[in-house]
Order: structure tokens, then C-alpha cells, then sequence
């Protein structure tokens, strides 16, 4: 290679590689394809969803500005449900500095079946959370969020 064209091979170079991540995105992104393995343990909510779309019961849902941690206990979950009535504040307190920015409450709902539901401070669903899971891999997730969200 002469020095009269390695200037101009740089330059090629330098934009092939800041251009080329860019071109492999696009083509990920408009193609459809994602990731098979999502890094929550739980079931995620499709974009949209409202704590007002799942009606439940109670005006004490509704808190914006806040994340929400719902309980929500059915008559059939028992002893699991006042196990996780109990371990939320330790939940809560485990967050550290984020714990101001999480809210939880218990509901007593038939309709939809007992587990935990993350919501955002706009009030849209985030996640749904099996009670069988272990806290530590709620709290594993919920910090992971609380620090990457800005908002709440």
C-alpha cells in the first residue's frame, strides 16, 4: 500500500466501522427479530395495558407518580399470599436508596387470580409476578428497572 491512497483507506475504514453496527441493527430491528431470552423472571405485559384496563377492585389502585407493587390475593391462595404480605416491606426496604419510588399494596381480587403486578408511575402495566417465584429474583429485578428508569 502506498502512502498516497492510506489516507483514503482510512477513511473508508472509519466509517465502515461506525456504519456497519448501524446497518446490522436496522436489518435486526426491521426484520423482527429479538432475543429469545428476556432477562425478567417475569410475565411481561403487552405495551399498552393500564392498571385501569384490568378493573380492579378499589380507587387505592391508582397512584401515579409512583412505581406499584400490587399483591394480589385470591380466595384460594393462603398461606403463600400472607407470606408475601409480610416479606413486601422487607422487599420494599431492601431496594435502598430506590425504596421511596416503589409503593406496594394488597387487593383482594377473585377475578384475576393471585400474583404480583408491576406498575409503572403512568399507571401501565410492567410485569406480572408468580407468587411461587423466589423475592430475591423479584428484588433482582425490580433494582435493575428502579435503575435504569428515570421516571418516578
Amino acid at each position: 500500500m502506498s502512502n498516497r491512497h492510506y489516507p483514503r483507506t482510512v477513511f473508508w475504514l472509519v466509517w465502515g466501522a461506525a456504519l456497519l453496527p448501524l446497518f446490522a441493527a436496522s436489518l435486526a430491528f426491521f426484520s423482527g427479530w429479538r432475543p429469545a431470552q428476556q432477562i425478567t423472571e417475569g410475565e411481561l405485559y403487552q405495551p399498552g395495558v393500564t392498571l385501569q384496563d384490568l378493573q380492579l377492585p378499589g380507587e387505592s389502585v391508582i397512584a401515579e407518580g409512583s412505581w406499584q407493587l400490587i399483591l394480589l390475593v385470591d380466595s384460594d391462595c393462603e398461606d403463600q399470599c400472607s407470606d408475601w404480605q409480610t416479606l413486601l416491606p422487607n422487599l420494599q426496604a431492601s431496594l435502598g436508596k430506590d425504596r421511596d419510588r416503589l409503593l406496594w399494596q394488597r387487593i383482594d381480587d377473585d377475578q384475576h387470580g393471585s400474583g404480583l403486578l408491576l406498575a409503572d408511575p403512568r399507571g401501565f402495566m410492567v410485569t406480572r409476578y408468580d407468587l411461587s417465584l423466589s423475592p430475591k429474583t423479584v428484588v433482582k429485578d425490580l433494582k435493575r428497572l428502579l435503575r435504569i428508569s428515570k421516571v418516578g
